[in-house]
């Protein structure tokens, strides 16, 4: 699947704004950090303020981030989690008392008050661009998949909590007895907090059955960009037994952690027998080629994850149209295409990409459905339905795509997902038990999608 802002900044302001208007709100002193006063009388708007600057919370990972516009809005920059947790737009105001998340202290729903002490449990971490902080958000994906913290973040937001509380994190993911859903939560939890102890967590998680799991276990490393996680992920590629779809998403991680000393094992699985996993460690050389070539990472994104190709520079929705749908390019640059088009936001931006679904390589249209759920806008909902519907379309497509429609959280999407939880692939069937309870998340009253922290204040 901290803030989707990353190292631009909250887009209402600075962390000392924030604090001010913590202040205004009623809090002592208007800190985020673990000196506010009990909550009572406005310690809802406390909480609130705090999720807006999401690195300061010790929970470990971005709050619930709001529906983002419809088209033909363009994203602006925002917060998220679920299995990819991605990102969106800036939160609106303080929404009217309702049950369960008033704006008195009596009225906090009890997720909301166990988090709400989470959050006050521990200092504030070090302020951006500080020794320790960290210039990248963590996010969840569509819910959970969006940004995600690298090395120094990721130790930065571990030192908030114990060893023992990633470990019982920790414990949770790798209990097959445990739903899914809750296992995708522990593991996005992990991903937030980060730290050699999160990521052998994560890399102990790849003996699991589960292709859906150990395909996110994979994407989570990748996006916390910790080095630490390079032999794990290296052994998965190398590992025929591993499934394509594990195996490609290994490449990809690998790619985005950005480490050019794994150049030559890319450049070797760019010949796998395999399709998808070929063709994604030929993305991972040009990325990794295209980092060493500019010298830095690509500029922020509004959704703030880290993605196998940096957006092209053409800002014309027709144009990018037509390379993204060129099967004449190389892959790179049509994926260039659809990131830029993700980046641009808008209907039509989204219908361009939609038409991806009907290209000619799995690994592209797969990559079509990710950046679909990101978007989250419902004018997709119909090409999203008809990819996971088709029973000839690729299981790692149709995965996609229903993780896709549990984002946008549309009520129309919610007939096909039950259909399709039991669905005769198990990738398919798991994907839409997930998304069925990122639909939940997103229609809720949840405080937060990566509560595994929480859930150990419970």
């Amino acid at each position: 699947m901290g803030p989707p802002w990353g190292a631009v900044g909250h887009p209402w302001g600075t962390l000392e704004q924030l604090r001010g208007y913590g202040a205004a709100l009623g809090g002592s002193g208007g800190t985020l950090g673990g000196s506010w006063a009990p909550l009572g009388g406005t310690g809802a708007a406390q909480v609130y303020v705090a999720a807006l600057w999401g690195a300061q919370r010790p929970c470990g990972a971005a709050p619930r981030p709001p529906r983002p516009p419809q088209s033909p809005s363009p994203p602006r920059l925002t917060a998220p989690p679920a299995l990819r947790m991605r990102q969106r737009c800036p939160p609106p105001p303080p929404p009217s008392p309702s049950p369960g998340r008033s704006h008195g202290g009596a009225g906090l729903g009890e997720e909301t008050a166990h988090c709400a002490r989470a959050l006050c449990a521990g200092p504030a971490p070090p302020a951006r661009g500080a020794p320790g902080g960290s210039g990248r958000a963590v996010t969840w994906g569509a819910a959970w998949r969006r940004a995600e913290p690298d090395g120094a973040g990721a130790a930065r937001a571990g030192a908030m909590v114990t060893e023992e509380q990633v470990a019982a994190v920790g414990r949770t993911l790798l209990d097959a007895a445990q739903p899914l859903p809750a296992r995708f939560r522990a593991l996005f939890t992990l991903r937030g907090l980060g730290g050699p102890e999160a990521v052998a967590c994560i890399g102990r998680a790849f003996g699991d059955g589960s292709e859906l799991l150990k395909h996110e276990l994979a994407y989570c490393l990748g996006q916390m960009r910790d080095e630490a996680a390079i032999p794990v992920l290296l052994a998965v590629l190398r590992d025929a037994r591993q499934e394509p779809m594990v195996r490609h998403e290994a490449g990809e991680a690998l790619g985005a952690i950005g480490n050019p000393a794994v150049l030559d094992v890319l450049k070797q699985y760019s010949e796998d027998p395999v399709v998808e996993v070929a063709e994604t460690c030929q993305l991972a050389v040009k990325r990794l080629e295209w980092l060493q070539e500019h010298g830095e990472e690509p500029s922020s994104s509004p959704y703030q994850s880290v993605d196998p190709a940096p957006p092209a520079e053409e800002r014309d929705v027709a144009k990018l149209r037509e390379a993204l749908l060129d099967e004449a390019r190389p892959l790179f640059d049509r994926y260039r295409a659809m990131f830029a088009l993700r980046n641009l936001g808008g209907r039509d931006a989204v219908l361009a990409l939609a038409d991806g679904l009907q290209a000619g390589s799995a690994l592209f249209r797969h990559e079509i459905g990710y950046v679909l759920g990101q978007m989250q806008d419902e004018a997709c909902v119909p090409q999203l339905t008809a990819a996971l519907r088709s029973r000839t379309e690729s299981p790692m497509v149709r995965h996609e795509c229903a993780e896709a429609l549990g984002a946008i959280a549309h009520p129309s999407c919610l007939e096909t997902l039950r259909a399709f939880a039991q669905d005769e692939e198990r990738v398919v069937r798991e994907s839409c038990e997930v998304a069925l309870d990122m639909y939940e998340y997103e229609n809720g009253s949840q405080f937060q999608y990566a509560d595994g922290l929480c859930k150990l204040q419970a």
